[in-house]
């Protein structure tokens, strides 16, 4: 056995090189840094080369050339850089031999993937920590089996010979050259330093199913997949069923999913066997396009990987677009999400485009039928504009701004009707590489549905938990003022009518003070309750916001923070448009704030207060021929000691202070949430032991159109 893998060794075999073994652990490690992967990179020509070659592309849009490796692996993101180097070694896994002329590599790539899905998804039922490397074992398990063929090709025909006659593969494998693929495999995968659990489970598959049984579970996941992996059959053994626990209704769905999706895959990759040909392709023209096509699987589950890592909605429309970018060589995109609030689908792109300004002022209406991204969204299905007649006018300008022939809108789905569109750039060439690989594309859109969908969801969920909240308060508060005023009115009348019974200088006279002076403490108690549950928002005005906000810091400085010696430093946006909303709400606001703020602080403490109209949040209807309202932004911040921790979990109850219970105590933050609620905008606030703490309010320039809505992303 020892001359067969010597004689292996020195066979053209592929190999992962050490600067791709480091490169993908140092990726895959959270204590790495960019420096250190810049480093690994520089040590291999070839890949420093494709990364650049990748950058200057005129598929990736960058607002200023990158011409240094650092700069390429800041761009791409260490994610990216890992699935480039592991996709670059795996190509050469299916494409450097010369197989014989009776081998299918159509059907070998058919059952390899096969396997990788059914091991991925039966480790996701046995709840496996990594998935991925049972994914990673299934595609690569019968390697061995190629290796040997490429290096033995004349002893290969009689192995070939005896499977004809029925003899099991391995077991011929092993009867002519003392070795079988799966132990090649294992030894391979050794040699590559991949992980430990992968090379395991590998080198038993030539094992009897008696001894599976006894062994961990991660060698039994392979072997069930191995077994379940023919092309075009879902049939769940007697066998597969001896090595688990799970159900066989479980066991056939896993089945049935996994077909679907290899098959779906094949199909989109022109890789499902033609019968009347025998093989689909000329051995020679299977291996070329199946070495980008592996490219292709390999960095789309890459990119899969990521979106389940991704903890916003920009890291989402981020990893999907680079994915895109380097595997369909997309020139650009453009993400439209919708604004359901507003019944629109508004614009983002990747920051680093030089058209991001424009690109997020534009939103479209869903009742323009005219769009043809709008009725991509409608119909859900995948529309390019190349044949587009009379082409409206939005359609024209996102064409202009992509600065490609035409767009190709494809849908995301959503759990309720559809969750927006992406955009790409494309020329009739590209349009058709994209139409015969329509079921990725569509992959690739579900997963961004199902990541914005969760996204969505819990933003939803936390905000309708906070509102219903408040709304309970308010409620209850409600019924507690109402009850408790009557009897205060009355206490009070009898008060007054007993003062004026008794003469002027008896001796009960003070203490009826007393307690008077105390019933109207209740009472200033109960408007408080009532500031808080109905805020007193009037109507709106049109007024110049920096002009309001001047003169309430004007009165504030003389009345508050200038006998406690605080300084307040202003950055008022030249930039600010006009704004139509409840000015005496806003002054309430501000107010609070800035007290709360100097009450925090001491004698020669200071407090910044900034406007900011929010870039990207004006948007422009450009078949209507309409602008609506974007959102202003105003920031408090303090240097003080920050918010207490027992109270930040319910910071905006009312009654929940850090300050001695006095009259009112703790209902400013709850009048502030309700005003700027009833306003339709967000107050948000960050707050740290010894740096302070920092309010940020978005409020529409004009009613109707919420800050409540827009994604973060548009707002930063």
């Amino acid at each position: 056995m020892k001359n067969i893998f010597e004689k292996i060794k020195s066979a053209d075999l592929p190999q992962l090189p050490q600067v791709i073994l480091q490169l993908i652990r140092a990726c895959g490690s959270e204590k790495t840094d960019v420096d250190e992967v810049t480093q690994i990179i520089c040590r291999d020509a070839a890949l420093a080369a494709k990364l650049l070659a990748i950058i200057a592309s005129s598929h990736v849009n960058l607002a200023k050339q990158v011409t240094t490796i650092k700069s390429a692996v800041v761009y791409l993101g260490l994610d990216t850089v890992r699935n480039i180097a592991i996709s670059s070694s795996a190509i050469q896994f299916f494409k450097f031999s010369k197989v014989t002329d009776n081998f299918n590599i159509n059907r070998f790539w058919y059952h390899s993937y096969k396997c990788a899905v059914l091991a991925r998804r039966i480790a996701l039922e046995e709840n496996q920590i990594n998935p991925d490397q049972y994914f990673l074992a299934g595609l690569l398990h019968d390697i061995g089996t190629l290796v040997l063929m490429a290096t033995f090709p004349e002893e290969y025909k009689d192995i070939e010979a005896r499977v004809n006659q029925g003899q099991n593969e391995f077991e011929a494998q092993a009867d002519i050259l003392k070795v079988d693929g799966p132990k090649v495999s294992s030894w391979l995968f050794n040699q590559w330093r991949l992980n430990h659990m992968t090379s395991d489970s590998v080198q038993f598959l030539s094992q009897p199913l008696a001894r599976i049984a006894q062994e961990l579970v991660h060698v039994k996941i392979l072997y069930m997949a191995n077994l379940m992996a023919d092309p075009e059959s879902t049939n769940v053994t007697p066998d597969v069923l001896f090595l688990t626990d799970m159900p066989a209704t479980v066991l056939n769905d896993i089945a049935v999913q996994a077909e679907n999706e290899v098959h779906q895959m094949a199909k989109s990759l022109n890789l499902v066997p033609d019968k009347s040909r025998g093989n689909a392709f000329a051995p020679e023209q299977g291996n070329t396009l199946l070495a980008g096509n592996l490219k292709d699987v390999s960095l789309f589950f890459g990119t899969l990987d990521n979106l389940l890592r991704a903890r916003d909605v920009a890291t989402v429309l981020k990893t999907i677009q680079r994915g895109l970018e380097i595997i369909f060589h997309i020139p650009r995109i453009f993400f439209f999400l919708p604004d359901r609030e507003r019944a629109l689908l508004t614009g983002i792109c990747a920051k680093e485009d030089r058209h991001y300004n424009i690109v997020t002022s534009i939103a479209l209406a869903m009742n323009n039928n005219d769009s043809l991204v709008v009725k991509s969204v409608h119909t859900g299905k995948i529309t390019a504009s190349l044949d587009q007649k009379n082409p409206a006018a939005s359609d024209i300008q996102i064409i202009r701004l992509l600065e490609t022939p035409a767009l190709y809108a494809i849908p995301i789905p959503g759990h309720n009707g559809w969750s927006g569109a992406m955009v790409l750039g494309v020329d009739s060439d590209l349009a058709q590489t994209l139409d015969k690989n329509k079921t990725l594309l569509e992959l690739f859109s579900r997963q961004t549905g199902i990541c914005l969908e969760n996204f969505d969801f819990r933003k939803a969920y936390a905000r309708d938990i906070s509102d219903k909240k408040m709304e309970a308060y308010a409620t209850l508060t409600d019924k507690v003022v109402h009850e408790i005023n009557n009897p205060v009115a009355i206490i009070k009348n009898y008060l007054e009518t007993l003062k004026l019974k008794l003469p002027e200088k008896h001796p009960a006279q003070e203490e009826l003070t007393v307690v008077k002076e105390e019933m109207s403490r209740v009472s200033s108690l109960l408007e408080g309750l009532t500031s808080f549950s109905r805020p007193g928002v009037g109507g709106v005005d049109a007024i110049d916001l920096n002009q309001m906000c001047r003169r309430v810091l004007a009165m504030l400085s003389k009345s508050i923070l200038l006998p406690r010696r605080i300084r307040i430093q202003t950055d008022l946006d030249d930039a600010m448009p006009r704004a139509t909303l409840d000015s005496n709400g806003l002054k309430q606001v501000i107010i609070n704030l800035v007290k709360n703020a100097a009450e925090a602080l001491e004698k020669g403490d200071e407090i910044r207060f900034k406007t900011r109209f929010v870039p990207g949040s004006a948007k422009v209807l450009i078949d209507e021929k309409r602008t609506l309202p974007g959102l202003a932004e105003i920031t408090i911040q303090d240097n003080g000691p920050g918010i207490p921790a027992h109270i930040r979990d319910r910071l905006f109850e009312p009654y929940n202070s850090s300050k001695d219970r006095s009259a009112n105590s703790g209902l400013g933050l709850s009048i502030v949430h309700s005003i700027v609620r009833e306003m339709q905008g967000r107050i948000t606030w960050d707050s740290s032991r010894g740096r302070g703490t920092c309010f940020t309010i978005l409020i529409p320039l004009a009613p109707g159109t919420g800050a409540r809505a827009l994604g973060d992303e548009v707002m930063s």
